[in-house]
C-alpha cells in the first residue's frame, strides 16, 4: 500500500498563453533545445513534460494574442481534499470557480481561484499517468538517446510568481492550502516580508514550490526545473549557448535562496527558466524552521559567487 499524503500532493503543471502562430516557435525551443518530450497536441495548444515526469503534462502552452501566465496547476490527494481546499479557500474569502472535467487533457473535476494579489492557482484530484519514458520495469536512468545534447530535465520544480503583497500571499498560501515557508526575505527592520519560498510536500530540491517575489499581481517570475547535480548545470548552460539561448545575469551560480546550483535563461518569449540542481532538504514537521535572510543581503541571497544584486533579476518575466 502507498503512503497517501493529505491536501496538495505536488506542483502539477505551469500553464503559459504565448502570441506564436502553432505554437511552433515554442514548440522548436521546449523541445529541440530545452529538450521537453511533446505528450500531446492540439490545434491551439501544447503538453509537454519532462523525460523523468510520468504524468502527461508539466508545462502546458497555448496560443493566444499576448504572452501572459494563465494559470499554475496544484494535484490533491483526493475529491474530499479538493472539497476541503475549497471550503478553507472560501472561509479566506477568496472567490472560487468550478469547473468540470476535461478542461485539460485527461483532468477530472477542478477548482481555479486566485492568489490575493497573485495569479490563478488550479486544484484537481484527477489525471491519470501515463508512465515514464524509460518505463517502470527495470528501467535504464539515463536520458532517452533522442534527447541527448540537450539540458533534458528530469521534473518540474517550482514556479516563481509576483504577487502585490507578499504577507497576504503567503499568509493564504500557508492557512488555506497548507503551504510551509522554506525560506523567506524579510525588510532590514524586520517589518515587512519581501519574498518567500514555499513548499508542500517533502523536496530535495531548492525546498520550494512556489517562489513569491514582489511585483505586479499574476505575473510570472521564473519557471524551474531539475536537473541530478551541479555538473549537469554547467554542461547544459554550453548546450544552451550552443543552441543560441540567452543566459539570464545570474549564470551557472550558488543561489544561496534556495541552496541551488542553477542557470537562468530565456526562452524566445521572454519567459525565464531556472535549471537547478541539489538544494535545501524540507519536510512539513512541527518543528521545521524557515531560513530568513534580510534584504541588505538580496546580492548573497541571489548569487553567492557575485554577491551584487541585479536589481533587473527581481522584475517579472511575463
Amino acid at each position: 500500500m502507498a503512503l497517501k499524503h493529505g491536501g496538495i500532493i505536488r506542483i502539477a503543471y505551469v500553464r503559459l498563453a504565448l502570441n506564436d502562430s502553432r505554437l511552433r516557435q515554442a514548440q522548436f525551443f521546449y523541445c529541440d533545445s530545452l529538450g521537453l518530450v511533446e505528450t500531446y497536441r492540439q490545434p491551439d495548444r501544447l503538453y509537454l513534460r519532462c523525460w523523468h515526469e510520468a504524468f502527461p503534462y508539466s508545462l502546458v502552452l497555448d496560443e493566444a494574442p499576448e504572452n501572459r501566465l494563465v494559470e499554475i496547476g496544484f494535484q490533491v490527494r483526493d475529491a474530499n481534499d479538493l472539497k476541503q481546499l475549497e471550503n478553507n479557500v472560501i472561509k479566506a474569502g477568496v472567490e472560487v470557480t468550478h469547473e468540470t472535467a476535461g478542461i485539460l487533457s485527461g483532468m477530472g473535476e477542478s477548482i481555479t481561484f486566485a492568489i490575493p494579489g497573485g495569479p490563478t492557482l488550479r486544484l484537481f484530484a484527477d489525471l491519470p499517468q501515463i508512465g515514464y519514458m524509460t518505463g517502470f520495469d527495470s528501467p535504464d536512468w539515463v536520458t532517452p538517446r533522442p534527447l541527448r545534447g540537450t539540458p533534458a530535465p528530469f521534473f518540474l520544480n517550482h514556479a516563481g510568481i509576483t504577487v502585490t503583497d507578499p504577507q497576504a500571499a503567503v499568509d493564504f498560501l500557508t492557512r488555506a492550502l497548507g503551504f510551509v515557508i522554506s525560506e523567506r526575505i524579510d525588510s532590514d527592520d524586520g517589518q515587512r516580508l519581501l519574498s518567500a519560498l514555499l513548499f508542500r510536500m517533502q523536496k530535495e530540491a531548492g525546498g520550494q514550490e512556489l517562489a513569491i517575489f514582489p511585483g505586479p499581481a499574476g505575473h510570472l517570475h521564473h519557471i524551474a526545473f531539475t536537473k541530478e547535480d551541479p555538473n549537469d548545470i554547467l554542461i547544459d548552460g554550453q548546450y544552451l549557448r550552443e543552441a543560441g539561448v540567452n543566459i539570464d545575469i545570474y549564470g551557472p551560480t550558488r543561489q544561496s535562496y534556495g541552496k541551488t546550483f542553477s542557470l537562468h535563461f530565456h526562452d524566445p518569449f521572454g519567459v525565464r527558466l531556472e535549471l537547478c540542481a541539489g538544494g535545501r532538504i524540507t519536510e512539513v514537521h512541527p518543528e521545521f524552521e524557515a531560513v530568513r535572510w534580510t534584504e541588505s543581503q538580496l546580492g548573497k541571497a541571489l548569487s553567492y559567487f557575485d554577491r551584487d544584486l541585479q536589481a533587473a533579476f527581481l522584475q517579472p518575466s511575463l
